[in-house]
């Protein structure tokens, strides 16, 4: 909530915020979250191969901060002008370019062993493809209310 208070804060009167990340919990209260798929694309096909793991402190951010948005909301600090939910999508030509990102990028995000099993598999049966990472995102547009 501080941070959402400095950006009120600094922000002109009526100026607008963009939030923009991953839709883990659209409603923090839903028991599981959206997490992104992984699959073999080949020939014009998309195959389900299953979904990232995430860390269970880095899904509790995401909840902790879909409710501190809808809070801030509460408090009359923003009003929500528009939201958006789309797919975001990752492209990977190799498992090994795949593997990095997992080691750098997601850091606390890993593919579990029945999915990683499915991939390989996909791979051999299809081995003129890639890896797709579907991963469900949220662009909420604010507007600053109030004073100051």
């Amino acid at each position: 909530m501080h941070a959402l208070k400095q950006i009120h804060r600094v922000l002109q009167p009526r100026g607008v915020l963009g939030d923009l990340r991953p839709d883990r919990y659209p409603d923090p209260g839903q028991p599981h979250p959206h997490l992104p798929s992984v699959r073999w694309a080949s020939g014009g096909r998309e195959i389900p191969a299953g979904v990232l793991e995430k860390a269970p402190e880095n899904l509790r951010r995401h909840r902790t901060a879909t409710l501190e948005l809808q809070r801030a909301i509460g408090e009359g600090l923003f009003v929500l002008e528009s939201t958006e939910a789309f797919p975001f999508r990752y492209h990977f030509r190799t498992e090994e370019i795949f593997e990095t990102f997992l080691r750098t990028g997601w850091k606390q995000t890993t593919l579990g062993a029945p999915a990683r099993r499915r991939l390989h598999g996909l791979r051999r049966a299809h081995p003129a493809g890639q890896i797709v990472v579907i991963e469900p995102f949220r662009l909420n547009v604010l507007k600053k209310q109030g004073g100051g």
